[in-house]
């Protein structure tokens, strides 16, 4: 029997970060070389919201789906829209896929319900669309590099690239940590959707000190930025000559973004199917691109039973923030199944998508 159904995950989920905040990351130049390794870096960039009204929203927060690597095998990825409403506290809800879909429209997706938008009156009718930009990876920003990086995508980047990223490093070989600091990530504020991330930079001296220790680049959290360069300060090397350019990266994941609430039911709501036990019980599965950024959701879902218990005619009532949490849900309920009865139109449920507890747990990424 399930009157409510929900999806709990603990706080060892693997938030993946974002890339850094567009305002900071140069845009890439689009090219049509493949250069040496062949692979090419796809940045996603967000083009105007417009709404019904044909006015530009402001946006505050605004999140890039996770950079892409194109191998120069098959077709260039397509741009990918979504149309969606603004609620009045700036979210948005009711996001729908206008494009068609692809192996990073669920970045897409999470980018779209994890960007916040200047809080006023309430907005319908909105669309955006993000569009591919590609270069060779050997000419690709690093901060680009360092994001796709951080993110855990795969393919992992080529040796060409990984040896760009560290071209001046004097840390890479001979240089081991004899004390690895880390800052104490209960006390950093995490952000709602977003896995934050920093890159530092420092030198070593012949005693194994750190020195010149410099933020880098990363997604903008500052407290994350000054408590990681306090830890590189501490952390102490094996003696030996001066190095430069040495670089280390820490992260936070994730803290949950909860799901829009949910209309209450009626005072004389009821599902006619609560009391038939099920056969197959429905199995919740959470998607990796929601839960990743600790993202919430919920759907209504309608369905009727056939006396032999067989479940058909599923459909989607509502579903927030975005339609893939009523996708997810009709699928589930789809492959359940009632106990043998009677015939039975009408059942509806509610599911939700919830992060058990606090998802931002942290962790070191240098060794992803």
């Amino acid at each position: 029997m399930i009157g409510l159904l929900s999806a709990l995950l603990g706080s060892a989920a693997s938030a993946i970060p974002p890339e850094p905040p567009v305002a900071t990351v140069g845009v890439p130049i689009a090219s049509s070389s493949h250069g040496l390794s062949g692979q090419r870096l796809v940045s996603w960039m967000p083009g105007p919201v417009r709404c019904e009204n044909g006015e530009v929203a402001s946006v505050v927060e605004g999140r890039r789906p996770y950079n892409t690597l194109w191998s120069g095998r098959g077709s260039e990825p397509p741009a990918m829209s979504f149309d969606f409403a603004i609620d009045a506290t700036g979210r948005p809800v009711s996001i729908t896929r206008t494009s068609p879909s692809h192996s990073n429209h669920g970045s897409g997706a999470a980018a779209m319900v994890s960007s916040r938008f200047a809080a006023n009156a309430a907005l319908d009718g909105c669309s955006i669309t993000y569009r591919p930009v590609m270069r060779p990876i050997e000419e690709a920003e690093p901060v680009e590099l360092v994001s796709y990086v951080m993110t855990g995508q795969t393919p992992r980047l080529s040796r060409e690239a990984y040896d760009r990223l560290h071209a001046d490093d004097e840390c890479r070989a001979g240089t081991q940590p004899i004390l690895r600091a880390y800052p104490n990530f209960d006390q950093i504020p995490a952000t709602p959707g977003v896995r934050d991330w920093t890159a530092i930079g420092f030198d070593v001296k012949p005693s194994g000190e750190t020195s010149n220790v410099r933020h880098l680049y990363g997604t903008g959290n500052e407290p994350l930025d000054g408590a990681a360069e306090e830890a590189v300060e501490t952390s102490r090397f094996n003696e030996g000559p001066m190095r430069h350019n040495c670089s280390y990266r820490y992260w936070r994941n994730a803290a949950v973004l909860p799901a829009p609430p949910a209309p209450p039911r009626g005072a004389d709501w009821s599902d006619p199917c609560e009391a038939l036990e099920w056969d197959r019980a429905p199995q919740l599965v959470f998607r990796e691109a929601y839960r990743s950024r600790s993202i919430e959701g919920w759907a209504d879902i309608a369905y009727d039973v056939a006396p032999w218990g067989e479940i058909g005619n599923v459909r989607i009532l509502r579903a927030e923030p975005i339609d893939d949490f009523g996708e997810a849900a009709k699928r589930m309920i789809e492959r359940s199944s009632k106990q043998e009865g009677q015939a039975i139109t009408g059942c509806e449920t509610r599911v939700f998508y919830r992060m058990e507890g606090n998802a931002a747990s942290a962790r070191d990424s240098e060794s992803s």
